[in-house]
């Protein structure tokens, strides 16, 4: 259904002009305050062409008003029907057209009328029809394959022009097919296709088209010199510029591409047409090229002129915040407080700024009481209070201050408990401090307001599993991947429990393989994949994945007893002391039974 359209077209060249009876037969349909006439007077029968005519006229004046009340159509419902009678009225009085004198511009009218995304698969079998009576016009077959990329077809959309190009070769729609190639990854046919046109009838965008395509076939330096070449015949081109900025930062150099990004900056500065291009098209927007710009200098080591060109930005929240990322994200704290003291300068201060100096204080300065004096000033109103609530937690338990982050545990799971992280952070604390009973009571609660949560369930199987209910525990674990078939941790559980159970091991070796495909180097998972191995009697692979375990994490006794158990019966007796003496180290939970099997070494 139509919610917006675009403006009505001008009259098709084949329209007549109006004749004098239609003329008036159009005055006297309008006038007011005609005298009565004492007789009827039978009007004379209109011509093939003046009915025609008059048809395309009305067509023009229901399309203009069709596209006045489709603008208010998302908001009024009374509009969006009258919408509804305008297009069908319209398309009738073209039809009427089409009936007496068939063109390919007719059918394009037509299908106007539905050109929005809801219609349009209804435009395309308009002009589908009128491309079976006029299946050679260049104008129908570029129109069809428009309609295609409305819908968002794009294989569909190059079939039809490579089809006409079959037949007729046309430059234009040479290099409309070039594009469509390239936008649907396929980029040597894109380039196959550009190349046919003869280099000096090549226009700016199909040299724009050639070098996306060379990009894409990791033909970087051919790109950029292509983009060179085009610069510096059209310096105009702002998009060939961008793409040649883009494609130096891809090649690592990150000096020419500080300079074309420079460039870009300063012909927005020098033209008001490309500045504006820069902020509405282009790619990207002036504030995004200054972000491109600032990393550029950091990654250079030039930390003091990237934060002069950040200064020298619009000083918009989401300019500021995203700039100051880039400097957190390369350690640059000092910088980063300096930008962020920006959104300070104007009231009101967005609770963004509070907490992003929370997280330089922490992590810049290793001042946790610093850090905990900025999280407190964030208002309670602010979309960021979660963020910061949370962040509080861990700083005060890292300062050991448990009661007060319990306290605000608690605040959380109250203000906010359509979110999971609060439970999770009360359910871990009393897990760690095992009384798990209460951990599992947290998790009922709040799996009772998000029934399907995967980090509440998982949470929740482990807690079963840590009060001996492995097999409810496994069934949570089941229902996790019967969700999320990718939940490596949920595979994980499930593969190390059936060893453990000494059952299903090659399912539970294929669990495991997925787990650590999905997170590799997990130590964990890691030492799940050995154990499957050491259980099936892989003994040489899984001595190599334990040791590859013990690389990845080293505070676990499990592990550690696992290692000495594989190292023993490969026939490495000092490593297996090693892992046994490792895990008593590391307090296991069965010291006996690690002791008895280093005595039997």
């Amino acid at each position: 259904m139509p919610t917006s359209l675009p403006a009505a077209r001008r009259p098709a060249p084949h329209q007549a002009p109006m004749s004098a009876l239609l003329l008036a037969l159009v005055l006297a349909l309008t006038a007011c305050g005609a005298p009565r006439q004492t007789a009827a007077i039978r009007p004379e029968p209109m011509s093939s062409t003046a009915s025609g005519t008059y048809d395309y006229l009305r067509f023009q004046a229901l399309f203009q008003e069709m596209a006045r009340t489709a603008a208010l159509s998302r908001t009024s419902p009374e509009a969006f029907a009258r919408t509804l009678e305008l297009q069908k009225a319209a398309a009738q009085a073209i039809d009427r057209v089409i009936a007496r004198e068939s063109t390919p511009s007719l059918f394009m009218d037509k299908a106007f009328l539905y050109w929005n995304p809801e219609q349009a698969a209804e435009a395309r079998a308009i002009l589908e029809a009128g491309l079976s009576k006029y299946p050679e016009d260049s104008n129908l077959n570029s129109a069809v394959a428009n309609a295609f990329l409305l819908e968002n077809k794009l294989p569909e959309a190059a079939k039809v022009i490579d089809a006409y190009l079959s037949r007729h070769d046309n430059i234009v729609l040479r290099e409309r097919l070039g594009q469509l190639f390239i936008d649907t990854d396929q980029p040597a046919k894109g380039l196959e296709v550009l190349r046919k046109i003869p280099a000096k009838e090549r226009s700016n965008d199909a040299q724009y088209q050639i070098a996306r395509a060379q990009a894409r076939l990791n033909q970087r330096k051919a790109a950029i010199e292509t983009l060179k070449k085009l610069t510096k015949a059209s310096p105009d081109y702002l998009e060939a510029w961008v793409e040649l900025a883009f494609q130096q930062e891809m090649e690592k150099d990150y000096a020419a591409a500080l300079g074309t990004y420079t460039k870009i900056l300063a012909l927005g500065e020098a033209r008001e047409d490309i500045r504006l291009r820069i902020e509405n098209g282009g790619g990207e927007g002036r504030e995004d090229i200054r972000l491109r710009v600032v990393g550029l200098e950091l990654k250079l080591n030039n930390p003091e002129k990237a934060l002069t060109v950040a200064l020298d930005g619009s000083g918009s929240k989401a300019f500021v915040l995203s700039a100051a990322l880039l400097f957190l994200s390369e350690n640059y704290t000092a910088q980063a407080s300096t930008l962020l003291d920006v959104l300070a300068s104007t009231p009101p201060v967005p609770g963004e700024y509070f907490f992003y100096k929370a997280v330089i204080a922490q992590d810049g300065e290793n001042n946790p009481v610093k850090a905990l004096q900025f999280l407190d000033l964030v208002p309670q109103s602010d979309a960021h209070y979660s963020q910061a609530l949370q962040f509080r937690i861990q700083l005060l338990y890292s300062l050991g201050r448990e009661s007060e982050a319990v306290a605000l545990m608690e605040q959380g799971i109250r203000l906010f408990p359509g979110q999971s992280r609060f439970p999770l952070l009360r359910a871990g604390y009393l897990m760690e401090k095992k009384r798990v009973a209460e951990a599992r009571e947290v998790l009922e609660t709040a799996l009772k307001l998000r029934p399907d949560d995967e980090d509440l369930l998982y949470q929740y199987g482990a807690a079963l599993d840590r009060m001996g209910d492995r097999k409810t525990a496994l069934a949570v674990m089941q229902r996790i991947v019967d969700k999320n078939p990718e939940h490596a941790d949920a595979l994980n559980y499930i593969g190390y429990t059936l060893v453990e159970e000494n059952r299903d091991l090659e399912r539970a070796l294929s669990l495991i393989r997925k787990a650590d495909r999905l997170k590799p180097n997990n130590g964990y998972i890691v030492d799940s994949l050995a154990w499957a191995y050491y259980r099936l009697g892989r003994l040489e692979e899984a001595w190599k994945q334990i040791q590859r375990s013990v690389s990845l994490a080293q505070d676990d006794p499990t592990m550690w007893e696992h290692y000495g158990d594989i190292a023993r019966d490969v026939g490495q007796r000092g490593k297996a002391k090693k892992g046994y003496k490792s895990a008593l180290k590391l307090k296991h939970e069965s010291p006996e039974r690690i002791q008895k099997k280093f005595k039997g070494l």
